[in-house]
Parts: structure tokens; C-alpha cells; sequence
């Protein structure tokens, strides 16, 4: 019963991130009409071109499935 009420009651801060990383990069391509982020490019204080290199070298190594290799096609 605990464990059923932790998992449904824990914010799972890994998802929160890539969520709000996602949306900072839909935000450079709606504003640029495309998703080519140079490395040192940042979105305010955030290193948006770091997080998308990162995203990149993941999905190339096969380490990224599911919604979010779908999303960075």
C-alpha cells in the first residue's frame, strides 16, 4: 500500500526536466524554424545547445526509445 502511494504521489523530477528541457527547445524552433542548436547556445541562463548534444549522443548509442526518440525525430 505504501509503495502504490509513493508511486502515484512522488514528483518524478527526471520527467519534470526533459519535460521543461523539450519545451525550450520547441520554443528555438518554433523561433529559428528548425532544431539545429549550436552547442553554446543558450536560452536565457539554460544550456539548451549542451542538453540537445547530450539528447543527440543518446539517441545515436540506441539509448533513448519510446516518446522521446519519437519527439527529437
Amino acid at each position: 500500500m505504501v509503495a502504490n502511494w509513493v508511486s502515484f504521489n512522488v514528483i518524478d523530477t527526471e520527467k519534470l526536466d526533459w519535460a521543461h528541457d523539450w519545451s525550450a527547445l520547441k520554443t528555438f524552433a518554433e523561433r529559428e524554424a528548425h532544431a539545429r542548436v549550436p552547442y553554446d547556445h543558450k536560452e536565457g541562463a539554460y544550456p539548451l545547445g549542451q542538453w540537445i548534444a547530450e539528447q543527440r549522443r543518446a539517441y545515436g548509442a540506441g539509448q533513448m526509445t519510446g516518446l522521446r526518440a519519437q519527439r527529437l525525430d
